[in-house]
């Protein structure tokens, strides 16, 4: 088995269809499908039996045990010499494995590869992209200041992942980049310069929540102090890591006062201008350089 693909599946019936399909489409054809479905109620559980292809393996969950948890047991039942990541609403186009299996194949000290990403809505229309550095050396120094792997486009070495810990329990949201983190630790990471595959943007989400924005921006600043403390960067990476860590903070503040609590919210803001007022003049506190519309 060449490729193993980690899907994670709750309450995603509306996509779930079109994103299994984009696999049953792929020009590569050596892939098995790890289709944990999370204890859905919405159907997603009949739409995969609808499926009789042998490489599609799926493993029901009674109720929802997280995604963390759900792409680590993915991981763990995958047999592939390489895992790819395609989530239950996004979008693989045909020559995505085959031009990916290709380059790790070319490339041994590559353990994780990536590509352009094309972004829709709800409805399927792709409204901009997202194009991380080609070149290696950027692409690497990047990780210090922000997550340039989009998860649906990732494909990566299963021994090493394996070897690195796999998907970390401890974060809820960010478990992707934790894990290509980790990998860095291992070798190089490669963005391929074509569009391989669609994320699906919601406009109404979970995102909305106070304290899901406080969560996600706890985990992204952790995790922005493990790259500033574990990757070699140039001194230009090192102070948009403590940018990026500085955004954070006050992203997570700024949700602390949309959810009531005025005051650790203000300190949090406060105390964070006050360490790093870089971050008022760079473009991280609200944009990506990578995401044109």
């Amino acid at each position: 088995m060449k490729v193993s693909v980690l899907m994670t599946i709750y309450n995603a019936a509306p996509f779930l269809r079109e994103s299994i399909d984009s696999l049953m489409a792929q020009s590569f054809s050596d892939w098995e499908l790890i289709a944990v479905e999370n204890g859905s109620t919405d159907g997603s559980a009949a739409i995969l039996a609808d499926y009789k292809d042998p490489r599609i393996r799926v493993f029901p969950f009674p109720r929802n045990i997280g995604r963390t948890p759900a792409l680590a047991y993915a991981l763990s039942h995958s047999k592939g010499e390489y895992a790819a990541v395609l989530d239950a609403d996004d979008f693989a186009y045909p020559q995505r494995f085959s031009r990916q299996v290709e380059f790790l194949d070319n490339n041994p000290e590559t353990v994780l590869v990536a590509s352009w990403v094309e972004r829709m809505d709800e409805k399927g229309r792709v409204f901009g992209t997202w194009e991380p550095p080609v070149n290696t050396d950027e692409l690497h120094e990047c990780l210090g200041w922000i997550n340039p792997i989009v998860n649906s486009s990732a494909m990566y070495r299963r021994e090493n992942a394996l070897a690195a810990g796999g998907y970390p329990q401890q974060y809820t949201y960010a478990q992707d980049f934790a894990l290509t983190l980790a990998l860095a630790q291992y070798g190089k990471l490669a963005v391929m310069g074509e569009y391989l595959c669609k994320l699906r943007i919601f406009s109404g989400n979970m995102s909305h929540s106070s304290r899901h924005a406080i969560d996600v921006a706890a985990e992204s600043m952790a995790l922005m102090k493990y790259a500033g403390e574990k990757l070699p960067l140039s001194k230009k990476a090192r102070r948009m890591n403590r940018c990026a860590i500085a955004k954070y903070e006050i992203r997570r503040g700024l949700a602390m006062l949309r959810g009531g609590d005025v005051f650790l919210g203000f300190k949090k803001v406060f105390s964070a201008l006050a360490a790093n007022p870089d971050v008022l003049w760079t473009n991280q506190l609200f944009r990506s350089p990578f995401q044109a519309v």
